[in-house]
């Protein structure tokens, strides 16, 4: 084989394990961008992670229920459960990763019951 040949076949090699490097680089980011992505969702879904139940009570059935004006935490809290109402806002705000106790009419909320 002539030299030129030679320096032709070691740097077509050299080209497919770059463009393999490459490929598997390619592929890693892509995996590390969608873990990162499944993360940041699963990260924001309401009540993920949390499943501390009221002192005493213990509940595995939901209320998917909108918001109608006149609505609070509180009266809510009373309508649909029996435990003490105080910690019933507490876990609707943790369940639906609410900062405050502010709803809106129309506003979605997940109540356990």
């Amino acid at each position: 084989m002539s030299a030129l040949a030679s320096h032709i076949s070691r740097s077509s090699g050299a080209v497919q394990t770059a463009g393999a490097k490459a490929h598997v680089r390619m592929w890693l980011i892509v995996l590390a961008a969608l873990l990162c992505l499944g993360c940041t969702l699963a990260s924001r879904m309401p009540g993920l992670g949390d499943q501390t139940a009221y002192a005493g009570y213990e509940s595995t059935e939901v209320v998917h229920y909108t918001v109608r004006p006149g609505d609070t935490l509180w009266s809510i809290a009373s309508r649909f459960t029996d435990a003490p109402a105080a910690q019933v806002v507490e876990r609707l705000k943790a369940v639906n990763g609410l900062d405050d106790s502010r709803i809106v009419a129309g506003q979605h909320l997940i109540i356990p019951v």
